[in-house]
């Protein structure tokens, strides 16, 4: 049976029905689990930009079905749901989660977050009962395109979005980022982005400040970093090798008279300021301190431009790639159609060669064991030259699913 899929993205939807389609860890467990109750298996994938429903077809269960669930653990109705939704089948399906998975659907193409997010999913629904063998295998070759992308093509290099190149320029002055106390200050898109994109390179600590501390609680949660509360900005920057700021505020966050006491407090140990707010959150002055070194975000256009050229010439490549791994799952589940059919095929014809052979050699009982012999290798040999051919048809064209059930009709075979 093909795989099928419900999808709705920042490509179909507006934020306001992808928020509410925002599901945590337990509601997405609780939905798999559903989803395979009807279906079999089931995966949810569902990150800031998307949430969809993989499933393998059968008779029994239809893209209504799915919709109805969704709509039920969104609190939305399946109609006012319907227009943002997307269905898709069999190889357009498996085509979609490699594309996902490497990068190309991404908001931001290429984008290194969206790999990890595609593997958990797959390893939710397991936890949860609902990953089966064929949304197994189509995860792993999923995965496997992803890595790939990344490894064989640029799409994963280079910045893609401004708080990428905030975090790119940090590692080419820093370096690797593992060993450094980083800092974000803004909890909006923006500082969510650049958060997101600082700890997938594991700095040793990582905090998140911002004036609201609703806001910067729930970055903090899902980055897997530190709250810093607003009052203890200053002695939090104290202690930081690099502090990415990023607020809405209209005025300088950072001014030179502010950061005096802090640049004393350092003992002179350098500190990288990457100021990526419009208007700037850091009063230029603040270069002039000793051991601050300040970019801003004129500086960070040119190389978020760069890395976007040098995703999109990137794009032919991976796609390359995507067709390669729709092309392997496609051929695993040919196989894993086909087989079941072969065997039967094959005992049908064994258990008709076996009792007119034995009929056969009860009618010709002075017959010498060599002559038997000869009896039963020959009984071999015709019943093999006879499956040959629908057997070879079978591995040619068994994907398609009235080729398999007209065999099964022809030969009389159980459970088609």
């Amino acid at each position: 049976m093909p795989v099928e899929l419900l999808s709705v993205t920042h490509r179909t939807a507006p934020v306001g029905v992808r928020e509410r389609l925002a599901l945590g860890m337990d509601a997405r467990s609780a939905l798999m689990a559903r989803l395979a109750r009807i279906a079999g298996e089931g995966v949810a994938l569902c990150t800031c930009n998307r949430t969809e429903l993989y499933w393998v077809a059968g008779p029994a269960t239809t893209p209504g079905d799915v919709l109805a669930l969704l709509a039920a653990e969104s609190g939305l109705d399946p109609e006012s749901l319907q227009p943002y939704v997307i269905h898709l089948r069999g190889a357009e399906a498996a085509r979609h989660l490699c594309r996902v998975a490497a990068g190309l659907e991404s908001q931001i193409v290429g984008e290194p977050q969206i790999l990890g997010q595609v593997r958990d999913a797959a390893e939710e629904a397991r936890a949860a009962g609902a990953l089966g063998p064929v949304l197994d295998r189509l995860f792993t070759l999923g995965v496997v395109a992803g890595k790939r992308a990344r490894t064989e093509t640029p799409i994963g290099r280079g910045a893609g979005s401004i708080g990428q190149a905030a975090v790119q320029l940090a590692r080419s002055i820093l370096g690797e980022l593992a060993g450094m106390r980083a800092l974000v200050i803004g909890a909006g898109e923006m500082g969510r982005l650049v958060a997101a994109s600082l700890a997938s390179y594991r700095p040793r600590w990582l905090g998140i400040a911002n004036r609201t501390g609703d806001r910067a609680r729930e970055v903090a949660r899902d980055v897997g970093a530190h709250l810093v509360p607003w009052e203890c900005l200053d002695e939090t920057l104290a202690t930081v090798d690099l502090a990415v700021i990023a607020t809405g505020a209209q005025e300088p966050v950072l001014t030179y008279q502010r950061l005096e006491p802090v640049v004393a407090a350092r003992g002179g140990r350098p500190l990288l300021l990457i100021d990526v707010a419009v208007p700037r959150n850091v009063e230029p002055a603040v270069a002039g301190l000793p051991g601050i070194e300040l970019h801003d975000i004129d500086g960070l256009r040119e190389l978020c431009e760069e890395g976007r050229r040098a995703r999109e010439r990137a794009v032919p490549q991976v796609e390359a790639i995507v067709e390669e791994q729709v092309q392997e799952f496609l051929e695993w589940e040919h196989a894993r159609a086909v087989v079941p059919v072969i065997q039967q095929l094959r005992e049908r014809v064994e258990a008709i060669r076996e009792e007119e052979t034995a009929r056969a050699l009860r009618r010709l009982g002075h017959l010498s064991e060599r002559d038997r012999q000869v009896v039963l290798a020959l009984s071999h040999g015709i019943a093999n030259k006879l499956l040959h051919l629908p057997i070879s048809r079978l591995r040619e064209r068994g994907a398609q699913e009235p080729y398999i059930y007209a065999i099964a009709d022809l030969f009389g075979l159980d459970d088609r």
